[in-house]
């Protein structure tokens, strides 16, 4: 028992070190996604202020001085707007000509010393200040950016903003923990904002700047990542309570820790057993059959604590397939070197041994399965598809099961329709109820698949004329570890296929019901509803964007240049897409869910039928001149400069793309 007592004490070390990692990286992106939040927020703000600047009526206002014009003008940016605190113009001596939200006593005051005045007459773009308390509003702590209103090398004005930090981060709310705080600090380690109780401008002694560890945060040790927030001098920690941290893991390992060594001892026994059983098959037939009795017992044990621990199962399935691996791969090397010595019972012992560890294994994946959907961790990855294409594997397994057991399958007559859904997860679907007709469907008998299309929404039907359901059980058909077959068939399964196929159809918004007569049949439907979509073709900027607030933004700026637009969630959408039909152009994210934006761009590249397109990379990474050796024109960081975007757009060679678009 001393190698599997290391091994199970290994074992848990590991998982244990794998949960912390996953915490770190759980701290990582969150820090990053709420800079990535605060930054898109200032720069958003930002490019509403350079835009309201440039207007002819708010020039016009300025030049007359105007004040309720300009008041007017400027209200859209506060009204309905949480983050902005007010909105105002200064002339060019730093006086405050106009205000919103109206107040009398601020205007005619002189800002000329203000670092917003100051750094906006320094500066081309938009300026932005230290946090500050509000001189007109004591109770307000602000953020004022600036810009400068120039006309030639004159200035007209300056146009100010200012933003309540407090706001900035309160969405951030959402990624709370216990025990953790997000604070945004400004160059001077002032507090700008905080999900705790901090003053606002209080100094904070921060460890640095960048990078994740453990360190003293004015003199409290703190778990803590650091992240810049983009188009601003501050930065944003996520910091967690490290006793927090360290009873979760504590409770984690007391919670997980003896059922995982029981669960590798008994795996670790399993093992051994095999290897016992290796000897006895050199030692003689007798001792051989008494060492499989011994083992299909403890089978059964394994198979009934699998199923008192299901829960256990679905978040440790990662770790139970290493010990699982061993006994499938040990049964292939006992069969493998002692084929030709083996009797027939031996040979049959063997094949129990690794037809329960595949059972198992099935076992597993499918826990697992379930356990993410009930979870809401699974996510769906939906991409445009013909129906051609999604089915085609569906029905080439499905065909070689039925010929393995004589029944006869019939194929369906597919529709020349494209839908957009997740291809895996729907095939998935598909071949759980088919693999359930044949499994249920005597030799001789009948197992068909027919779709049928109706407005935007499509249904899929298996028929079979197998065992049928008994109408006293309908009520437990789709339930967890139900086998209502039990008694009238020996087909495996692990009870929960039925379940997972029902929760996958629900998170594509669909239904799925049957209608089956005991003996004679049954027949499953899926109805898919609004899925169908029309397959683009033609000139056309082709957008491919799994996030789907980025690619939303991108369709808006294509359509305002009266460009055609397609998207693309992803590298094998993209491809498709263009094999399909050749863009006019393409906006390619290089993060993509299935593999890299470089191969894509690389495959575009390499044909000549489409080396020509023209490609704007639009992504989080920095540019370091990768995709312009590959062929881009041009590299753009998120969050994105709509107008250099926009720019890049109106340069499109797009007579025939405006056109489709107009028309």
């Amino acid at each position: 028992m001393g190698p599997v007592v290391l091994f199970g004490a290994f074992t848990l070390r590991t998982s244990l070190e794998d949960l912390n990692a996953r915490s770190d990286r759980d701290r990582q992106e969150a820090a990053a996604l709420a800079a990535t939040l605060v930054g898109r927020t200032v720069s958003t703000r930002g490019a509403q202020l350079t835009e309201i600047s440039g207007r002819d009526d708010f020039r016009d206002a300025l030049t007359h001085r105007d004040s309720t014009r300009l008041s007017n003008i400027l209200a859209p940016l506060v009204s309905a707007v949480p983050d902005v605190a007010t909105a105002g113009v200064l002339d060019s001596a730093g006086t405050v000509l106009a205000r919103f939200p109206a107040d009398p006593t601020a205007i005619g005051q002189s800002l000329a010393t203000g670092d917003y005045y100051i750094g906006a007459l320094r500066t081309i773009g938009v300026f932005m200040g230290d946090a500050v308390t509000s001189r007109f509003d004591p109770t307000l702590s602000i953020v004022t950016l600036s810009l400068a209103v120039r006309e030639g090398s004159d200035v007209r004005g300056v146009a100010i903003l200012t933003v309540r930090p407090t706001a900035l981060i309160a969405d951030l709310r959402t990624l709370d923990a216990p025990g953790r705080e997000f604070l945004l600090i400004d160059h001077r380690s002032a507090t700008i904002a905080s999900t705790a109780k901090r003053p606002m401008l209080s100094l904070v002694d921060v460890p640095a700047r960048s990078g994740s560890g453990l360190a003293p945060f004015d003199g409290v040790p703190r778990v803590f990542v650091a992240a810049a927030v983009g188009g601003a001098d501050w930065t944003l920690y996520v910091l967690d309570d490290p006793a927090l941290v360290y009873a979760a893991q504590a409770t984690l390992a007391t919670e997980l820790g003896l059922p995982l060594v029981g669960a590798i001892v008994l795996a670790g026994a399993l093992a051994a057993l095999l290897a016992s059983a290796w000897l006895l098959l050199v030692r003689g037939r007798d001792r051989l059959a008494a060492a499989n009795v011994q083992l299909v017992e403890l089978n059964e044990q394994v198979q009934a604590a699998t199923r008192a621990k299901s829960d256990f199962l679905a978040s440790m399935s990662h770790e139970l397939r290493t010990p699982l691996n061993a006994v499938l791969g040990f049964s292939d090397v006992l069969d493998e070197q002692l084929r030709d010595t083996l009797t027939d019972r031996q040979r049959r012992y063997l094949k129990n041994i690794r037809s329960a560890g595949l059972h198992l294994l099935e076992l597993i994946n499918d826990v697992l399965d379930l356990s993410k959907v009930e979870a809401g961790r699974l996510v769906l990855r939906p991409e445009p598809m013909t129906l051609g294409d999604l089915l085609e594997p569906v029905v080439a397994s499905a065909a070689h099961l039925a010929s393995d057991r004589g029944v006869r399958f019939e194929a369906p007559v597919v529709p020349a329709a494209t839908a957009l859904l997740d291809p895996a997860r729907v095939r998935q679907v598909l071949l759980n109820l088919l693999s359930n007709a044949v499994k249920f469907t005597s030799g001789g008998g009948r197992v068909s698949l027919t779709v049928a299309v109706d407005d935007r929404s499509v249904r899929f039907e298996v028929t079979d004329t197998g065992i049928g359901i008994a109408a006293e059980q309908r009520g437990r058909v789709f339930g967890v570890f139900e086998r209502l077959h039990e008694g009238r068939s020996d087909a495996p399964g692990t009870g929960l296929g039925l379940a997972i196929t029902k929760k996958l159809v629900e998170l594509h918004g669909g239904s799925i019901d049957f209608a089956s007569t005991e003996g004679a049949g049954t027949r499953f439907w899926v109805d898919l509803p609004d899925v169908l979509v029309e397959a683009a073709v033609g000139p056309r900027v082709l957008v491919v964007e799994d996030d789907p607030g980025d690619a939303e933004l991108l369709v808006h700026l294509a359509r305002d240049a009266g460009l055609a637009v397609e998207i693309a969630p992803s590298a094998a959408a993209a491809l498709a897409a263009i094999a399909r039909s050749a863009p006019t152009a393409v906006i390619l994210d290089l993060r993509l869910p299935d593999r890299r934006g470089e191969e894509v761009l690389a495959q575009l590249k390499a044909l000549p039928s489409t080396a020509h397109i023209p490609v704007l990379v639009v992504t989080v990474e920095d540019d370091d001149g990768r995709v312009r050796l590959l062929g881009a024109d041009d590299h753009v960081t998120k969050p994105f400069d709509r107008d250099r975007v926009r720019a890049w757009l109106l340069r499109l060679d797009g007579g025939g793309i405006r056109a489709r678009a107009a028309g």
